[in-house]
């Protein structure tokens, strides 16, 4: 039992196991604020540094690298150049180098890092080793190379600080500089030391309750190969990595957490038998270049066999808001809003089965009575060459045998999206105010796009540039065969097509688009579906008690005549959108 009103510095080392009821339970006593573990260290001793503006305080805790600085309880970035944005990637050396001629001539960044956007779900960081003129050589490397045209910038040096809460830590002096331009700087300046605040390795039936876990210097919570672990009704605040880390551990329950300012994941958890329930997750992966370079800035990511989410609410994450692999998984009940704003060519839920053969099957399992609201996309440091992708429920590549029913899907880059995906069930779904509501693409001439089903369906198409379906294929392809599309509801702005095919064909793109009646003669699909394309069509659905009603031009009333434009607000699990002419 920890002390409320109490603050602990350091780690909790779950030393042994419980058992089957009889659980060790680590909770709070007492009156007052929840107990908190924290990573953090208060700065002070502060004195002007090597630059104007610079302030540099001793931080003789801190170790080899310092990835979380608050201030005033804000998260504060570190410095970099350019302060916003991206420079260009001109062209690449394999994984080791990248030139930009406007570099020539100027400061030399050796020993920084390059933060580079290698494509479009990829941000990689890593240590300049040398530069010569234009061109940086680096060590550190991922899986991925450069993309020419791409997008980088310059961190971790003295030298990038120009604007009030930028930091730099200096390894070799354990020196903390922060730029607070004529000072005095604030006395609630904290750095991350520690680099775990809760470590389980190995261990089953423990519980952990009603405490505060804050300014971890890589993965707030640790647990490795645990079997019958309860975290609930805990904090866990600015986390330098992962909130919550769990790999190779079954029967894990997280419950009503909540979690804020994860720099990397919120919730990372692969096993068996595993729920996240009723929490809420905000602000995962905000600052690029601080998280991992791959399967990162995602608000809760499942991985394994029998898992169950749901309940949850997860609010802007810099790439997926719910990311599941393996199956079967239950994804259900869940809220996510404003996504992929960092990092793109993802979806509010998002899965992959790249991993297996394309004639394999594997349980995906079911994505029911979600509600997933603006997909934001990031063109920012990319060639710009496409669009940004943020889809509400992407299934990609060789997605199989799940069933995605009843959820709500508004103002997205696609609503549902089903890419070489096959056995899918795509029923009862409400989708609105998306660029497509219904997308199913051919990438891959290996990939398997066959037996999916789409029916009982509401889609809504707002604006006379969106569509209701969009199917396209990156090779020669029959669209008629992607999968069988019947008994829906549509509806689209009179002046707009219905939909849209895009094939690849005699290495050109062919396009063809039209009215509902055109996709039913032409491709024979969509048999006793209807569609509304007047004017007046309106869309009503109940929001707590207040009947609201929404156009075809994206504006809605509320019951006292007040108009408001592109905005959908929904009543969670309970709303249904009803239409009517």
């Amino acid at each position: 039992m920890f002390k409320r009103n109490e603050t602990y510095y350091g780690t909790i080392v779950a030393g042994a196991s419980g058992a089957e009821g009889r659980p060790i339970v680590f909770a709070a006593y007492g009156q007052g604020y929840e107990p908190i573990i924290t990573g953090f260290t208060q700065l002070s001793g502060w004195s002007a540094g090597s630059a104007n503006g610079v302030w540099q305080a001793p931080c003789p805790g801190c170790g080899v690298r310092v990835n979380t600085v608050t201030v005033a309880n804000v998260s504060q970035p570190m410095g970099r150049y350019p302060n916003s944005g991206y420079l260009s990637i001109q062209t690449h050396s394999d994984n080791s180098s990248i030139t930009d001629a406007g570099l020539s001539g100027g400061t030399d960044w050796t020993g920084a890092e390059v933060v580079m956007r290698k494509n479009r779900f990829t941000i990689d960081r890593s240590t300049i080793q040398s530069q010569q003129g234009g061109t940086l050589t680096y060590t550190g490397k991922n899986y991925y190379s450069p993309t020419d045209g791409f997008g980088y910038f310059i961190q971790n040096d003295i030298r990038t600080l120009d604007r009030p809460g930028e930091w730099y830590y200096d390894p070799k002096a354990h020196t903390l500089n922060l730029f607070y331009g004529a000072g005095p700087v604030p006395t609630d300046v904290l750095a991350s030391c520690a680099d775990n605040l809760l470590t389980i390795q190995g261990k089953q039936y423990l519980v952990f309750t009603g405490l505060t876990f804050k300014g971890s210097n890589g993965d707030a919570i640790v647990i490795r190969n645990g079997t019958n672990i309860v975290i609930s009704s805990c904090r866990i605040y600015f986390s330098s990595l992962d909130a919550v880390d769990a790999t190779q551990s079954n029967n894990v329950t997280l419950s009503h957490l909540t979690i804020d300012h994860s720099n990397n994941n919120g919730i990372d958890l692969t096993g068996q038998n595993n729920t996240v329930s009723d929490c809420t997750v905000r602000h995962t992966g905000n600052i690029p270049g601080i998280g991992n370079p791959q399967a990162s800035y995602i608000g809760i990511n499942i991985g394994g066999q029998n898992n169950t989410v749901q309940y949850n609410t997860v609010d802007t994450t810099g790439y997926v808001g719910i990311f599941f692999l393996g199956g079967p998984n239950l994804i259900k009940n869940n809220t996510v809003d404003y996504f992929c704003y960092l990092k793109d060519d993802g979806g509010g839920i998002y899965t992959w089965s790249g991993d297996i053969d394309s004639a394999a099957q594997r349980n995906t399992g079911t994505v029911t009575g979600n509600i997933v609201l603006n997909g934001v996309a990031a063109v920012d440091g990319t060639d710009r060459k496409s669009e940004g992708i943020a889809m509400g429920i992407y299934l990609d590549e060789n997605t199989g045998m799940v069933e995605v029913s009843n959820n709500t899907v508004a103002h997205c880059t696609t609503g549902i999206f089903l890419q070489d995906a096959h056995e899918v069930v795509v029923k009862g779904n409400t989708l609105y105010d998306n660029g497509s509501q219904i997308s199913v693409r051919h990438a891959l001439a290996k990939g398997a796009l066959r037996n999916n089903e789409i029916s009982g369906n509401v889609a809504v198409a707002a604006k006379r540039d969106q569509t209701v379906l969009l199917l396209s294929s990156a090779v020669p392809a029959d669209v008629s065969s992607f999968t069988r599309i019947h008994d829906n509801s549509y509806s689209a702005p009179t002046g707009g097509s219905f939909y849209k095919t895009v094939v690849h064909q005699n290495n050109q793109n062919v396009q063809d688009k039209g009215a509902l009646g055109d996709w039913q003669s032409k491709y024979g699909k969509d048999a006793n579906s209807v569609q509304s394309t007047s004017a007046g069509t309106r869309f009503e659905y109940n929001a707590g008690k207040t009947a609201k009603s929404i156009s075809l031009d994206g504006k809605y009333k509320d019951a006292g005549g007040k108009t408001y434009q592109d905005q959908v607000i929904l009543e969670p699990y309970s709303s249904k959108i009803l239409m009517r002419e």
